[in-house]
């Protein structure tokens, strides 16, 4: 169960669990309220989509479709994703004796700016808490966040969430997207790309990444122009406008690229040389994952659950969040240094493929299922 009006982590998530079940053990289906991007790559790759998007969004008839869908398809499990999810499954399925299994994803103090808002969702979900099982945490600190809310122990599990890394190990490619995409983005083959892949929104951060380079690049003010480095930002959201206000403000335009919403992140990493992680939270942070399974270093803010796999000077270099002269001067390290970036480059990727896959998170989720079901 999710909203699946976008598609960012925990629909990639529900995409990697539902395709690698066994299909000897687990029948599957994913009901999204919305029928958009993601219930299409549901449908791409032959896992059965039901969705519920001739209802509005929070229109009541919405729970007996919902309830009619449970007593057809008969679920064994319900598995839910997001706060919408959660509130109208937990509604929709009383009485109805199915163990319910919530994984949460993020904390919502950050997910919503608003205080009216975070108000209300708060009240959705810890109001109908009482009719969930089982909780799963894709990281400590989601669990700690759990945990401090009042949820026992004995009903969390923390479950990393498994990504795909085939996708940014096709090295042979590497050369070729580097090419390309830099050319697109007008950006020269030689020059330095500081990267970024993120929903454009106030938790990620972005504008102090965006001052943070306005920094490292007064403070090279002697250098040659060519030795400057350049920053994409590769995403979509409702910060946007303020992004692009900034860069102007700054005078950034020329080394500055915005690349739109991408559906090949392995391609843009390639064209990448190091990766900055700007968040004032984070869950997990997939994208992270991503980026030191494609071997580009990484300089992350120390937050959530980023500070899990994400060590000083071994896996990547870590900051404050907020600190901009931090950040700064660590972007600034990566570029200096072809021996620093390869050797943090060399140690992630042997940590997020002994740590992230997707086997180890589905075998551990079907080992809760019937741990439940017992």
């Amino acid at each position: 169960m999710i909203g699946g009006g976008e598609f960012g982590g925990a629909e990639q998530h529900i995409l990697n669990l539902a395709s690698t079940f066994p299909a000897d053990e687990v029948e599957v289906a994913v009901v999204c309220f919305y029928d958009a991007l993601f219930a299409g790559e549901l449908k791409k790759a032959g896992i059965q989509v039901i969705t519920l998007d001739q209802f509005g969004r929070f229109d009541l008839r919405l729970l007996l479709a919902l309830r009619r869908t449970f007593q057809t398809f008969r679920p064994t499990i319900i598995h839910t994703h997001g706060i919408k999810a959660n509130f109208f499954s937990r509604l929709a399925s009383r009485a109805m004796q199915i163990p319910l299994v919530t994984t949460v994803h993020s904390s919502l103090r950050y997910d919503y700016a608003g205080a009216l808002a975070y108000v209300i969702v708060s009240l959705m979900e810890r109001g109908t808490r009482l009719w969930n099982r089982h909780y799963i945490a894709i990281s400590r600190a989601i669990a700690e966040i759990l945990r401090k809310q009042g949820v026992p122990d004995e009903q969390i599990s923390v479950i990393y969430n498994g990504t795909d890394l085939s996708p940014y190990r096709q090295n042979q490619l590497r050369e070729s997207d580097r090419s390309r995409l830099r050319a697109e983005w007008e950006i020269p083959q030689d020059a330095f790309l500081f990267g970024t892949a993120a929903r454009f929104v106030p938790v990620k951060g972005l504008p102090l990444m965006v001052d943070a380079f306005a920094r490292l690049l007064r403070e090279r003010t002697g250098d040659a122009k060519d030795s400057l480095p350049y920053l994409v930002l590769i995403g979509d959201g409702s910060e946007r406008s303020l992004l692009e206000n900034k860069v102007r403000e700054l005078g950034l335009e020329e080394r500055v690229r915005f690349a739109g919403f991408r559906q090949d992140i392995p391609a843009c990493l390639h064209a990448c040389d190091a990766f900055v992680h700007s968040s004032l939270y984070e869950g997990l942070g997939y994208t992270l994952i991503e980026a030191m399974a494609s071997e580009v270093p990484v300089v992350a803010s120390h937050v959530g659950g980023v500070t899990e796999f994400v060590f000083h000077e071994r896996t990547g270099l870590v900051v404050q969040p907020g600190d901009t002269a931090g950040l700064a001067r660590e972007m600034d390290r990566l570029q200096q240094s072809k021996e620093l970036r390869s050797r943090l480059a060399k140690n992630a990727l042997e940590h997020v493929e002994h740590t992230f896959t997707i086997e180890q998170m589905t075998r551990h989720i079907l080992d809760l299922y019937k741990k439940l079901l017992s």
